[in-house]
């Protein structure tokens, strides 16, 4: 042993001696401080063995802590008992055929159509693309009355905008990434060829190793003008429909774009938001505590109520989720004969539909939500329920 060796013996030697005893109860501590706290992530192993390296080096000034006050005891659990409904929902076509559209899966040519917005109450907008970010993606539109598809553009970029695509005033709009910038494209929506409206450098996370991360954007249109905002930032910014020079809207650092003409501040929940802005009027719209919020409903526990709170409504099942369309909340139920189904209650209407049953024994179908629809699979077609007063 060389004198280096020797001197951080004894060093470690004597430090070890003045470390105070544990205490007796302290594993039972920990565990009862980890209960409380509940789990907040994992800790990555590099940070694990700098805490640990760190206390073993501190471990010669550590110093005995003050006396805590003692630990209430934790109570139990409360043991949530599903809600029992007497009857499960007619089928939704029943409660609300004029909410329920049928749109083919396949255009003409055979290949997959996505529905992503309707251009107006008839006129579905959706894409066509073989690999979900294909080089060359279509933009299509369906007619509900007539049964026609009508193709309405081909774009030349990779993009994943074509997952929420802004109508309105005329023009259908969406965002390419090229060349490191996000540029925002529009056509009229009887189609046509894709017009550059701005161009901007793209928000990135640079990773030499994996690959750089770029954020798009959240588009809307309204009052003659295409509006933006970051996915990673946020802030809105604006320019003409017909192009020309971008600018901010003042007061709506941090906001994301939500429903023309509101945007908001993300929220825990799919198309939830909150401190929203009224992007045409200025107004602000206040969040009720413990909610989660459209523009016009909530969800509280097993209640919806209307913002104003001239309207509170029991919800017929358990589970609520995601408001759509300011209108639609998606829900489950369980009758006394203990059969499940998937159920939709309209706010407008006061009524549920069922989309379908649910089987243990058989995955259901996979719901598909956004800000203003939801659809799923059936068949050879898409089942799409939307508000056809909008």
């Amino acid at each position: 042993m060389n004198d280096v060796e020797e001197a951080l013996r004894r060093t470690f030697a004597r430090a070890e001696a003045r470390i105070p005893a544990v205490p007796p109860d302290l594993l039972r501590q920990v565990t009862e401080g980890q209960t409380r706290r509940g789990r907040r992530g994992l800790v990555p192993a590099t940070a694990m063995a700098t805490c640990l390296v760190i206390w073993a080096a501190s471990a010669v000034t550590w110093r005995a802590p003050e006396p805590s006050p003692a630990i209430p005891a934790k109570p139990a659990p409360l043991v949530h008992e599903p809600r029992i409904v007497e009857e499960i929902a007619p089928p939704l076509e029943q409660v609300l055929p004029s909410a329920v559209a049928e749109v083919p899966r396949k255009v003409p040519n055979g290949e997959a159509f996505t529905p992503k917005a309707f251009i107006d109450s008839r006129t579905m907008l959706g894409y066509v693309s073989k690999k979900g970010y294909d080089r060359a993606p279509e933009l299509w539109a369906y007619h509900l009355e007539s049964r026609i598809f009508h193709r309405l553009a081909v774009i030349d970029h990779p993009i994943a905008p074509v997952d929420s695509p802004a109508v309105g005033e005329g023009v259908i709009a969406w965002f390419e990434y090229v060349d490191r910038d996000i540029r925002i494209m529009s056509i009229p929506l009887t189609g046509g060829s894709p017009r550059a409206v701005v161009s901007f450098p793209a928000e990135l996370d640079v990773d030499k190793v994996n690959g750089d991360t770029v954020y798009g954007v959240d588009l809307a249109v309204g009052g003659g003008r295409i509006f933006w905002s970051s996915t990673r930032s946020g802030g809105v910014s604006q320019v003409p429909v017909a192009g020309g020079e971008p600018s901010s809207v003042p007061g709506t650092e941090g906001l994301r774009l939500f429903s023309w003409p509101w945007a908001g501040r993300p929220a825990d929940g799919p198309a939830a938001m909150t401190n929203l802005l009224n992007l045409s009027t200025g107004e602000r719209l206040d969040d009720p505590a413990r909610a989660q919020c459209a523009v016009t409903w909530c969800i509280t526990g097993s209640q919806a109520i209307r913002r104003d709170g001239s309207r509170v409504l029991d919800l017929p099942g358990d589970n609520p989720r995601s408001i759509v369309a300011d209108r639609f909340v998606t829900m489950n139920q369980v009758d006394e004969h203990g059969r499940k189904a998937s159920v939709i209650f309209d706010l407008a209407a006061a009524r549920a539909g069922r989309l379908w049953m649910r089987n243990d024994r058989k995955a259901s179908p996979t719901l598909y939500i956004s800000t203003e629809m939801l659809y799923f699979k059936r068949g050879d077609k898409w089942a799409v329920v939307h508000d056809p007063d909008r």
